[in-house]
């Protein structure tokens, strides 16, 4: 046994290995997160953060050690009395109370490991500094779990011995951290580097996180991230100045034009991150039960979209100093997040413990809308993200082109002005005519229905809704037995078949058959062909059987003169005379995408030569 080496330390190495905190190999993600989410954190702590509340850790220059007499002098000046809080170590992987009369010891037992000649030594010398006035009991707190977390845990590829002292005597109470690189366990040389784990990025983030576990908000974020530019003054820089008594700070080092195009490149992004933080924030205010534009989260909202028009034109971000004092943003944020779910939970199985009716499958459609625009809050969301995601058409039984653009049709009258009142009649005549159709046919299998927990009206307003979401589905497939799940699957294909049937011979005027056909080559999958579009092709059996056959021949030619007064829509009209045209054509040109996409332009375009002429007439142009 080396004389350096205690009965204790041995003893207690090995007794005590599985007690040492925070050990499991986890890393950086483990501890920290994501990269994406280590960033979200700094980003929304960015928008309420003090720059003096930016956590600093740094490697003392010239502070390591290459022989035992130095590492001897350090251990001396970090366990010194003056000015000291306390003193720590772990020596053999976990920690204990350091005797400052130890230190020759520790030094000889540690250089006995010592091989080599690095060119940093074999010791490295890091202080982890604090804000001003932060209470030295907490900082204690703080620096212990930081130390054991960074050297101790193991989590970064080995375990690294150190002595550690809290220092008291400077305006900023800050913990010396005196680590031997030689690891313990694996042999593994401590290196702290950029693209190394362990990083100081790593550390800082890891300081900032433990502190805000003991009720510090310490904040870790690049500079360049809070739209500081330039790059900050060199260190040697900053001593000589403090050393001449200087009080101006010294010049940044120069940056190349390129570096700096590349920076504020860099800078869009972090605005478009802002931007997009700050609409979470308002999805989370709405969801957190403090209420008003004066809450923590409509503040953080408003400061988060502030920094990304500031960043955006390239200058620093203008933080909302008032929020760093109400607690961690990313925390608040979560804790909304945590409502937010429980809230909606609640409210899915407060709408499927109503009653079987047309009014259960609006208040669904609802919670729909509402899981789509929450979802970007908690994406992970089981709940959120099957009522968030529309049913694919060829998974949805109760899918049917007919009802499904009878109801957008109607949606889109009630929420935008139409100036076709006749239009507006008779689309209201048929969904008339359509929901009786749909009752009668219902009626009939009304024992049915009740036994697999809904109604006639129910049904109803299930296949008369545009679309349904996947959660809708799995909720309306529950069944008390496999057997009855089968049972009720085969009921909704049989029911979606019968109502084909139902629907022959609606009497629609040409205006809504020209609107449905519209709807349907807007809504219809890009891939399919023009004779898939159950309305545009009831269009064009319409028109072969109206049009006087000189007038096809016409058509047929190139000539759509004689679909004019039929047709209105000239994207619709010109896919009607594709299809009479080129019947039986398996072209790129008979896709449905070749003609959505001309209808949309047509459509632009209109839109935006209205929005013309009303500048016109507002100008007072118009004659």
């Amino acid at each position: 046994m080396s004389a350096a080496t205690s009965v204790e330390d041995i003893l207690l190495g090995h007794v005590l290995d599985g007690r040492r905190r925070g050990r499991g190999g986890g890393g950086v993600d483990g501890r920290l997160g994501t990269p994406a989410e280590r960033r979200t954190r700094a980003l929304l702590r960015n928008a309420g953060g003090p720059r003096s509340w930016q956590s600093v850790v740094k490697r003392i220059a010239g502070g390591s050690a290459r022989t035992p007499q130095e590492l001897k002098r350090l251990l001396d000046y970090v366990a010194r009395e003056e000015g000291v809080q306390s003193t720590w170590c772990n020596l053999a992987g976990y920690e204990r109370d350091f005797d400052p009369a130890r230190t020759g010891r520790t030094a000889e037992f540690w250089s006995s490991t010592w091989t080599g000649a690095p060119k940093r030594g074999h010791a490295d010398h890091i202080v982890l500094s604090f804000p001003r006035g932060t209470d030295p009991e907490q900082a204690e707190r703080i620096a212990r779990d930081w130390g054991q977390a960074v050297f101790g845990s193991g989590e970064f590829g080995d375990v690294w011995r150190y002595v550690a002292a809290l220092h008291k005597d400077t305006d900023h109470v800050h913990a010396h951290f005196v680590v031997d690189k030689h690891g313990i366990e694996q042999g593994r040389f401590l290196s702290i580097c950029r693209h190394a784990e362990l990083n100081f990025d790593v550390m800082r983030e890891l300081h900032a996180e433990i502190s805000q576990s003991h009720g510090l908000n310490i904040l870790a974020s690049s500079r360049l991230s809070r739209g500081i530019i330039e790059n900050p003054p060199r260190q040697s820089e900053i001593r000589m100045a403090q050393g001449t008594g200087n009080t101006t700070p010294p010049a940044p080092p120069p940056m190349s034009e390129a570096e700096r195009e590349c920076r504020l490149e860099a800078l869009q992004g972090f605005a478009h991150d802002y931007a997009s933080l700050g609409e979470l924030a308002g999805l989370a205010a709405v969801a957190s039960p403090e209420a008003g534009a004066t809450s923590f989260l409509n503040r953080l909202a408003a400061a988060l979209g502030a920094s990304a028009t500031a960043l955006s034109h390239g200058v620093p971000l203008m933080p909302d100093l008032s929020l760093h004092a109400e607690g961690d943003a990313a925390a608040r944020i979560e804790a909304a997040r945590g409502v937010m779910i429980a809230s909606a939970s609640e409210a899915w199985d407060a709408i499927r413990a109503m009653e079987p009716s047309a009014e259960r499958v609006d208040l669904e459609r609802s919670f729909a809308e509402q899981a789509r625009s929450s979802l970007r809050l908690a994406p992970e969301n089981l709940l959120l993200a099957e009522h968030a995601r529309a049913a694919e058409r060829a998974d949805d039984p109760y899918h049917n082109a007919t009802l499904a653009s009878l109801a957008r049709l109607d949606r889109e009258m009630r929420e935008g002005p139409s100036l076709d009142v006749g239009l507006r009649a008779a689309l209201a005549h048929v969904r008339e005519e359509v929901g009786e159709r749909l009752m009668a046919l219902f009626s009939a299998r009304e024992d049915d229905l009740r036994a697999a927990g809904t109604s006639v009206e129910e049904m109803v307003a299930r296949f008369a809704a545009p679309e349904r979401s996947e959660g809708q589905l799995v909720a309306w497939r529950q069944q008390p037995t496999p057997e009855a799940q089968v049972l009720w699957r085969e009921t909704e294909r049989d029911l979606g078949r019968d109502i084909d049937a139902a629907l022959r011979g609606l009497d629609l005027s040409p205006a809504l058959s020209e609107a449905m056909a519209r709807d349907q080559l807007l809504s219809s999958e890009r891939h399919l062909r023009l004779s898939q579009v159950p309305a545009l092709e009831a269009l064009v059996d319409r028109l072969q059987e109206t049009l006087r056959p000189e007038h096809l021949d016409r058509v047929r030619s190139g000539d759509l003169a004689p679909l004019t007064e039929q047709v209105r829509d000239p994207a619709l009209r010109a896919a009607v005379a594709h299809e009479i045209k080129n019947e039986g054509d398996f072209g790129p040109a008979s896709t449905v995408g070749h003609w959505a996409d001309l209808a949309r332009s047509q459509q632009r375009a209109a839109e935006l030569g209205a929005r013309e002429r009303g500048a016109e007439r507002e100008a007072g142009y118009e004659l």
